[in-house]
């Protein structure tokens, strides 16, 4: 019988979330702990993600949650090694598709459901601040924007990969439009293509760029600030945001962009065009990446704007 990937536990590894409370301040800090693979995450660190915005919601102490990454990169998202064995039905077994409502199940626990990580961070109680630098990419792209504020040092970029994957993705559709526009919307959806930090500011993705090394005591500095309201006004406040964004339609999209999210990994795709799933289970992880870097050869994620 195939297991759903999030219910996997993996013995003996560090914590991917690393979490400190300055009960002073009232700060929270979850920090990505895995910089030697650029912090991605599996089904299961998702599921750690989960726990720790959990334990900060819960947490009297704590009136601002700060999210950050080890090492030199917020994230570069999902371990793009699970995507691919994701659509098996279970590890090693290639040759056959996971049902589309196992992997909705799987989607709505892990990901995108009311339980996944990213309702999870957009519905936290209390106020949240991403903290980035370098790579802000797929999942963890999709977290940040769902922060309250984001902060960002002046090598950050921002995408999700998955939009040369599968397309434009339904889940956070809403709260992108709000953020940046439609048309902006549009463009990186329908592209691919990464936003530097400058643009990520002009467009309205972020509150703030600052050189590298004044994020954290730039991230700190807004924290404190914030922290400095009082507590029901900032709960009450949040939940306000919250219900008017979901009368906007935020959470309806988030629902059923878990169902497309499903459908678009189940895509047919013609012998000319580039699809990850298919690569990855012919000639692996290694094999998918490179060809994906050479169909998009003349506009890779990384590249800044002139």
């Amino acid at each position: 019988m195939a297991q759903y990937n999030y219910k996997r536990v993996v013995p003996g590894r560090p914590p991917y979330c690393l979490y400190e409370v300055d009960k002073e301040k009232k700060i929270a800090r979850i920090t990505w702990n895995k910089p030697d693979k650029l912090n991605t995450a599996d089904a299961e660190e998702n599921m750690q993600i989960v726990r720790a915005i959990q334990k900060a919601g819960d947490d009297p102490d704590v009136k601002v949650v700060i999210f950050k990454g080890a090492g030199k990169h917020f994230s570069a998202g999902a371990d793009v090694s699970m995507i691919i064995h994701d659509d098996t039905l279970r590890p090693g077994e290639l040759e056959r598709q996971r049902s589309q409502g196992f992997r909705i199940v799987e989607l709505r626990q892990n990901a995108y459901g009311r339980r996944g990580y990213n309702q999870t961070m957009h519905n936290c109680p209390k106020i949240t601040i991403a903290q980035v630098q370098g790579y802000c990419y797929g999942g963890h792209f999709q977290l940040a924007s769902g922060c309250d504020f984001i902060v960002a040092a002046d090598n950050a970029m921002f995408t999700h990969p998955g939009y040369r994957y599968i397309g434009p993705m339904g889940e956070d559709m809403v709260m992108l439009i709000l953020k940046i526009g439609l048309t902006m919307t549009k463009e990186i959806m329908f592209t691919g293509r990464g936003l530097d930090a400058q643009e990520a500011l002009e467009c309205g993705l972020v509150n703030k760029v600052v050189p590298l090394d004044k994020l954290e005591e730039e991230t700190n500095n807004l924290a404190e600030l914030v922290a400095l309201q009082a507590a029901d006004s900032l709960y009450i406040g949040k939940q306000n945001f919250n219900i008017a964004l979901s009368i906007m339609g935020k959470q309806t999209m988030a629902t059923m962009g878990t169902n497309t999210h499903v459908l678009a990994h189940m895509m047919r795709s013609e012998p000319d065009e580039f699809n990850l799933i298919a690569v990855g289970r012919k000639g692996g992880t290694k094999a998918a990446l490179e060809a994906n870097k050479e169909r998009w050869r003349s506009s890779p994620l990384n590249v800044r704007k002139a």
